[in-house]
């Protein structure tokens, strides 16, 4: 099945619906079962960084039952509209508005895959922040390609990895123009908020105990989680020296893709060397598997990515507590290890959909 392929409107109108009603059906269960969930835990944290800009304070003094406001002062700025709608509305807005997005593309079957599913629970940035980039290297031509990238990495850091890949390929002038719009949002947020710009850029931004609770483990799926998973209190420069390895190997395999002419392979590669290489990566930030599995035709990639989903679902609403760390290290070791099995099996890969 092909994931990415237009699909028409009523068609797109089912994944809207879809979407709503998977939403309403999560909440009504954890109504049912007595348990005080709703959906949207990111954009809540994001629209109470919104009311903090606007009421001049720091937005990284947020703090939600432990959940900390972790992205650019930029992307601060950008999330203030939010705060000026309740919280609902805001939840439906933002979710509805990615849902059709979406459904540009997909079809409803992509609602069961786990890192979309999240997503769209949590309110999270991540489905925009991947049309930014796809947009920006596939549709963009001219002096503006690049823009869409940088401002992509200005509001998260992640995407700093396809400036990289956009000198690597030879694509100069959109690298340039790509590092100038993420300086640019960079020195936007210094204009804005410059305590809290300061206090980010001085090194906040590379503390990934605050992606979660306090107290509580930053594994996630990367390879910094996998060494955290599989040898507990690891010094710092073995998971750094793993992630250098996996870096420049997934770039040059991506940067092989493309002078083959493969360019979403090679996007897709950029993505997924990305991912592992990152110090925080959850399963919501996966949603590149939608255009993994547009170029990689394989029905055991579907449920790796869907596999997640029910457990994830059963701790997140609170019917049951979170589970050991012996119960959930497999399932997050199943997605670096497909990272990486995808990074090494790259030259096998079908024509897909280019």
């Amino acid at each position: 099945m092909t994931v990415l392929a237009a699909r028409t409107a009523p068609r797109g109108a089912v994944v809207v619906a879809a979407t709503v009603a998977g939403v309403v059906v999560a909440q009504a269960v954890a109504a049912r079962a007595g348990v005080g969930w709703v959906p949207g835990g990111d954009l809540a944290v994001y629209r109470a960084a919104g009311e903090a800009v606007l009421a001049g304070l720091s937005p990284y003094e947020v703090d939600l039952h432990g959940y900390r406001f972790v992205y650019t002062p930029f992307a601060a700025v950008l999330l203030t509209p939010l705060a000026l709608l309740v919280p609902g509305a805001a939840y439906w807005a933002w979710t509805t508005a990615a849902a059709a997005g979406l459904a540009r593309y997909t079809t409803a079957g992509a609602l069961l895959l786990s890192p979309v599913a999240a997503t769209l629970l949590l309110g999270n940035v991540n489905l925009l922040l991947m049309a930014m980039v796809l947009a920006d290297l596939l549709l963009v031509r001219g002096r503006a390609r690049g823009v869409l990238t940088g401002l992509a990495a200005g509001i998260k850091l992640t995407p700093l990895i396809f400036i990289v890949y956009l000198f690597l390929i030879g694509r100069i002038r959109a690298g340039l123009t790509a590092a100038a719009a993420f300086a640019g949002t960079v020195a936007a947020g210094f204009l804005a908020l410059p305590g809290p710009s300061t206090r980010y850029w001085s090194g906040m931004f590379l503390d990934g105990s605050r992606t979660r609770p306090p107290g509580e483990d930053a594994f996630g799926t990367s390879v910094r989680g996998a060494v955290g998973h599989l040898v507990p209190g690891a010094p710092t420069l073995v998971w750094i020296v793993l992630s250098l390895i996996v870096g420049v190997s997934g770039l040059t395999v991506a940067v092989i893709a493309h002078r083959r002419g493969r360019v979403l392979h090679a996007i897709v590669l950029c993505a997924v060397t990305g991912l592992l290489v990152s110090p925080v990566t959850w399963y919501s930030h996966w949603v590149w598997c939608l255009p993994i599995l547009a170029v990689v035709r394989s029905r055991v990639l579907w449920v790796v990515f869907a596999l997640p989903l029910p457990w994830w679902i059963v701790y997140v609403l609170g019917l049951a507590p979170v589970p050991e760390h012996a119960w959930w290290m497999p399932v997050e070791l199943l997605y670096t290890l497909t990272g990486l099995a995808l990074l090494g099996t790259a030259a096998n890969w079908g024509a897909g959909d280019e």
